[in-house]
């Protein structure tokens, strides 16, 4: 039989852990790790450096502050100290009255970030003042505050261990007098029992007219949405639709992206917008439906965490999910909002990233030895003065039968299209037959000669990226084969365009 030639596209739909391992759509990943698959091409994510030292001791909450002047503010917590960082870097102790738990929860109103945690007094802070300052609201103990949210110009907080929320009056803040609260028992409308697990706001625009509800959910994923100016106001609020979705992950695992709240459940992300839409079965499938089974297998260890969390990134069109390892140590789950294509991101660290959160454009990173770190930033991870690291990547594409699925193969060279600095190294092979491959061969790119615009010429100018289009040997026989490549990329970003293998077409076997 001829020689045959066949391109595999990249894999821009990126993660794919669902589907038969025999009929997965060619643009699919078996396996993306720190591979961001964006508009364009799928492109290895950027590295990280060090912001600053808060502490030593691992950092449980991360959040930033937006100020009435346009400036913000990140505020961190560990187990026994607050502190307040500038977007310069400057870091100062905020504690305020003790603290013995850094696993806050919060929210942000009238330009005050409050913290709640079940455990230590609630507080707030406004951005400037040397200390946090306890709220001053009466009718349930500041340390049995344990969620807090803002709903129509009133703050609500959870009460720990029950199915209760205590309001406060309409613009009343909390930071004077003694305010009281007053309570609304969700416990008559959750029929699986449990507790209040999350609170928020959700503006449903599948209506005529926009309607803004208040959502609470349990603890066993009962969620019911109320109409109505506020919870003790008899002729406007009223339960308007009641949903049974998996159990929410903890009381951070409520994720806002745009307009929308994802929840992070047992059985994968549950958006409420989807709720709206179709059936909750159906929802689920809707955002994480391809990476699903990642986040049950971590559910069963971690089953209701602080360390399942969230944030939605703008400008990087992405959201961030955090995963659990271990007691100090996660990775990320990475939609790409362009594309709705899922990766994993890990830190050369999985200590680096306990807590995160946006800040200043960016996602900053909270690490278990107290240091902050800021990412997306540069060509290299952990970087801390002279010290860097080379970032690893690692992609896997879906098995193709290459246009023959009865026909063996016996595949002779693959042509890797990329765009990176020539020189490069990667590790580059196939895998067979369903097969994991023992070795994948390291390849290396043709060098190339150049200055970089704007330097002096000495030779043909170009930028220090370029596309290299090298064919290199491979081995192997079979029916079908995967695309299997790693490496380690430093001081240069690198883009994956595709792969083109061939092969000796054989008889049908």
């Amino acid at each position: 039989m001829p020689f045959q030639g066949f391109t595999m596209p990249p894999p821009y739909g990126g993660l794919d852990l669902v589907s038969p391992i025999d009929n997965t759509e060619p643009f699919f990943a078996t396996e993306l790790v720190n591979i961001f698959p964006g508009a364009g091409a799928p492109t290895v994510r950027l590295g990280y450096e060090k912001f600053v030292d808060a502490g030593t001791t691992p950092l449980k909450f991360l959040d930033a502050v937006n100020l009435a002047d346009g400036t913000t503010r990140l505020i961190t917590s560990n187990d026994t100290t607050i502190r307040g960082v500038t977007t310069a870097g400057t870091v100062s102790t905020i504690t305020g009255s003790a603290v013995t738990s850094g696993e806050w929860q919060s929210t942000t109103y009238n330009n005050r970030i409050y913290l709640c945690n079940g455990l230590n007094n609630a507080r707030y802070w406004d951005g400037s003042a040397a200390a946090t300052s306890d709220v001053t609201f009466t009718g349930l103990a500041l340390t049995s505050m344990v969620d807090v949210h803002a709903h129509k110009e009133r703050l609500y907080f959870v009460e720990i261990n029950s199915c209760r929320v205590w309001y406060g009056g309409l613009q009343v803040t909390g930071t004077g007098g003694t305010p009281a609260l007053t309570s609304f028992d969700f416990s008559y409308v959750f029929p699986r029992g449990g507790f209040l697990a999350g609170i928020g706001s959700y503006s449903n625009s599948n209506n005529v007219a926009a309607q803004d509800y208040f959502w609470a959910c349990s603890s066993e994923g009962d969620i019911v949405f109320y109409s109505g100016t506020y919870a003790g106001d008899p002729t406007t609020w009223g339960l308007v639709a009641r949903f049974y979705i998996g159990k929410p992950l903890g009381r951070r695992a409520f994720v806002s992206v745009n307009n929308d709240i994802w929840i992070i459940t047992e059985q994968g992300i549950v958006p409420i917008s989807g709720l709206f839409q179709a059936d909750p079965e159906a929802a689920l499938n809707i955002v994480s439906q391809k990476i699903n089974p990642l986040i049950s297998a971590s559910a069963t260890q971690f089953p209701f965490d602080y360390k399942w969390f969230g944030f939605f990134w703008p400008q990087g069109r992405r959201v961030y999910i955090s995963i659990p390892i271990d007691g100090t140590s996660t990775y990320f789950l990475v939609y790409a909002i362009d594309t709705k294509a899922w990766t994993e991101f890990t830190l050369f660290s999985n200590n680096h990233a306990l807590s995160s959160c946006l800040f200043n454009k960016l996602p900053y990173y909270g690490s278990s030895a107290g240091v902050i770190w800021k990412g997306e930033t540069g060509y290299a991870d952990a970087v801390s003065g002279a010290t860097s690291q080379s970032i690893n990547y690692i992609g896997k594409t879906a098995f193709s039968f290459y246009g023959s699925r009865s026909n063996y193969k016996a595949f002779k060279d693959i042509r890797p299209i990329l765009k990176a600095k020539k020189g490069i190294q990667i590790n580059i092979g196939l895998d067979l037959d369903f097969r994991r491959a023992p070795v994948v061969s390291t390849i290396t790119s043709t060098p190339s000669i150049f200055t970089p615009w704007g330097s002096p010429w000495g030779s043909p100018w170009s930028s220090a990226e370029d596309y290299i289009f090298d064919r290199y040997a491979v081995k192997g026989q079979g029916h079908c084969a995967s695309v299997v490549f790693q490496g380690a990329i430093k001081n240069t970003t690198m883009q994956i365009l595709g792969f083109e293998v061939r092969y000796d077409l054989g008889g049908q076997v």
